[in-house]
Parts: structure tokens; sequence; C-alpha cells
């Protein structure tokens, strides 16, 4: 059976760019997302660069490197269950030619609609980013 989306969210974190060292902050969370408070959370996506290069204002979307050093934290139901999700696991848009970032088909579904408290929520990153620009990491979120 097809996945049916009820309502659908673009969400970006900003990861600011430090001009002369490299971000070096491993920890960003959610912003506030007021149409989200309250909703049972579908599924989620995300984005590599190679399909999506920038969110809708206009920042430049993290790589592929990225990604596959980045976890999702979801605080849901008033517990951290959804802990360390790999970004990468959630990315299910093959890019055409030249692609570099990997890849799953399916949409990441959760079971039971959880309720998440975005602003406790948040990714983390392995490792310092270390860009000098403004990146973003987008997400897709489907929700009733």
């Amino acid at each position: 059976m097809a996945f049916k989306a009820a309502k659908f969210e673009f969400v970006s974190i900003l990861v600011p760019g430090v001009a002369t060292t490299g971000q070096s902050q491993t920890l960003w969370n959610f912003p506030d997302l007021p149409k989200l408070r309250y909703t049972a959370l579908l599924a989620m996506e995300t984005y590599g660069v190679d399909t999506l290069t920038v969110s809708p204002n206009n920042v430049a979307n993290s790589t592929a490197a990225i990604l596959q050093k980045s976890f999702l934290v979801l605080y849901a139901n008033e517990r951290q269950d959804l802990y360390r999700i790999p970004l990468i696991s959630l990315v299910r848009i093959q890019a055409t030619t030249s692609a570099t970032t990997p890849f799953n088909r399916a949409l990441f579904e959760f079971q039971g609609g959880p309720k998440v408290t975005w602003d406790k929520s948040y990714v983390q990153i392995a490792s310092a980013p270390g860009n000098t620009t403004d990146i973003s990491l987008n997400f897709g979120v489907y929700y009733i």
C-alpha cells in the first residue's frame, strides 16, 4: 500500500558559517515550528545536495559528507526514543548523473504518529562541519 500524505511542512535548520575558522558547533536544534505543534508525525525525509541545492531561503544545502556524519534526535511523547537516526537514511531521492549522495528509496515512516516536541529535538553532527559559509539541513515532514 502506498504512503499517502495528509499534510507536509518543509523545515530547515540553519548552520551558520564561521568565516575564518569554520563552524565548530556540532549540535543544532530545530527552530520553533508552530504549525507542527500537537501534530502526529507520519514520516520524514531529508535531501542531498545532488537533488536539492538550496533551501527555500536560498541557503546552500548540506553536502553528502555532512549528511553521512549527522544524526537526528527527536524528543517525542515526552521521551527521547527516536535517538540518533542517521540522516543519510532519510534521503530517498536518487540524484541523476554524478550523484554523490547515497539514498534509500523508502520514505522513513514512524509508527503510531508520535507527538514531537520540536524545540527539544535536534541534529547532532559527529564532528564539526567546518563550514565557512551558511548551510542548511533540510527536512520534509509529513504529519496529521
